[in-house]
C-alpha cells in the first residue's frame, strides 16, 4: 500500500501566521494615541467607517477586544494597552527600515523639506542643516523661503515637511512645537527722531510711516492686531524683503518693527545704523516648528524637527547683549 499523498501546504496561512496587518496596527494606533475615530480619521484621511471597520478585522484577528468606546470617545482595554505599547516602536521600526533602503539606494537617499521667513532662512537654518546633514549625508534636504504667510500655505498643502513659523497655526492636523518667545521692536535709523527713546508707546506708533511685509499674514498681521489696539498704522511701503526693509528704513524716513534674530550677525545688518526700541505695553511673537500629524513621525521629519529645537533652545540661552553686534541703542 502506497503512502498517503502529503497534505498541501497553506502557504497564505504559514506566511501570515503570527503577524500583524500593518495598516490595521496604523489605524489602530493612532484611534489609540488620539481616543477618537474622528480626531484619526483627519490625520490619515481615511473615512471613518473604514477605520473602524479595519479594526474590527484587527480584533477578530486577534480574537480580543482592543478599544471600548464611551462618551468621549474611546478608552483601551487591557489588551489594548499591551498592543498600543508596542504598536509604536514596530511602526518606527518599518518606518526608520524605509529609510535606510532609501539611503542605501544613495539615489535619493531620502528627501525632506523645511520652509521659513528670511531672517530665520539666515540666521538659524544654516546651523540646523549643518547639523542633519551631518546626521543623515545621504538625504536630499531642500529649504524654501517666503512671505511669513505663503509659509503657512507651503504646510498646509503639504508641500513641505517642516516649517518655522511666527505664530502657531490654529489647524488639528498640525503638529508643533514652540521655539522662541522674542520680543518685538520698533526699528528706526539712528538719525530718526525716535531713536535712542527708552520706549515707544503703542500710541506713539501711528503717526509714523511704516515698512512691513506685504503678506497679510504671519507678521504683518501680528503688527496691525497689536498696533490697532491704538490707533490704525500708515503704512506706504509693504515688502517681502527684510534686507528692502532695511534699506528702506536707513533712509530716516521710515520705520518697521522687527524681532532682534532680524538683527543677528549672519545678516549682516550694519547694527550701527539702527536703533531698536522696546515697545510699551510689551510686543512679542512666538515662533513655532510645526509639520503636519501624519508626517511628525517620520524619521526624518523627526529629526529634523528635533534639530530646529535643538538650535532654537541654544538662541533662547543667549542673553540679549551677549553680541556687542547686537545690542539695543
Amino acid at each position: 500500500m502506497g503512502r498517503p499523498p502529503a497534505a498541501k501546504p497553506d502557504v497564505p496561512g504559514l506566511a501570515t501566521q503570527g503577524v500583524i496587518d500593518s495598516r490595521r496596527l496604523l489605524y489602530f494606533f493612532h484611534v489609540a494615541r488620539t481616543g477618537s475615530f474622528t480626531v484619526a480619521e483627519t490625520i490619515l484621511n481615511i473615512a471613518q467607517s473604514a477605520i473602524t471597520r479595519q479594526i474590527q478585522v484587527l480584533e477578530s484577528e486577534l480574537d480580543v477586544q482592543l478599544l471600548s468606546r464611551n462618551g468621549r470617545g474611546v478608552s483601551l482595554t487591557p489588551a489594548g494597552e499591551i498592543l498600543f505599547e508596542q504598536a509604536k516602536d514596530i511602526l518606527d521600526e518599518m518606518s526608520q527600515t524605509i529609510d535606510r533602503l532609501r539611503v542605501s539606494r544613495r539615489s535619493p537617499g531620502g528627501q525632506v523639506s523645511i520652509a521659513s521667513f528670511a531672517s530665520i532662512m539666515s540666521v538659524a537654518l544654516p546651523e540646523v542643516i549643518r547639523r542633519f546633514v551631518r546626521a543623515y549625508p545621504d538625504v536630499e534636504i531642500t529649504a524654501r523661503q517666503g512671505a511669513t504667510g505663503e509659509v503657512y500655505d507651503l504646510l498646509a498643502r503639504g508641500e513641505v515637511d517642516v516649517a518655522i513659523l511666527s505664530q502657531p497655526m490654529a489647524n488639528k492636523r498640525v503638529v508643533q512645537h514652540k521655539l522662541l518667545v522674542e520680543p518685538m521692536f520698533v526699528v528706526v535709523a539712528k538719525g530718526h527722531p525716535l531713536a535712542g527713546k527708552p520706549y515707544v508707546e503703542r500710541e506713539d506708533l501711528t503717526p509714523l510711516e511704516f515698512v512691513l511685509p506685504a503678506s497679510p499674514r504671519g507678521l504683518r498681521q501680528l503688527i496691525e492686531q497689536y498696533a490697532g489696539l491704538g490707533g490704525e498704522l500708515t503704512c506706504p511701503i509693504r515688502v517681502d524683503s527684510t534686507s528692502l526693509m532695511k534699506a528702506l528704513v536707513r533712509t530716516g524716513r521710515y520705520a518697521t518693527v522687527m524681532p532682534q534674530l532680524s538683527f543677528a550677525p549672519a545678516e549682516e545688518p550694519q547694527p550701527g545704523d539702527f536703533s531698536l526700541i522696546p515697545l510699551k505695553p510689551k510686543f512679542s511673537r512666538t515662533l513655532v516648528v510645526a509639520t503636519l500629524a501624519e508626517r511628525a513621525e517620520m524619521p526624518l521629519v523627526a529629526s529634523l524637527v528635533r534639530e530646529v529645537r535643538a538650535v532654537f533652545q541654544e538662541y533662547g540661552r543667549r542673553p540679549l547683549d551677549a553680541d556687542p553686534k547686537l545690542r539695543r541703542s
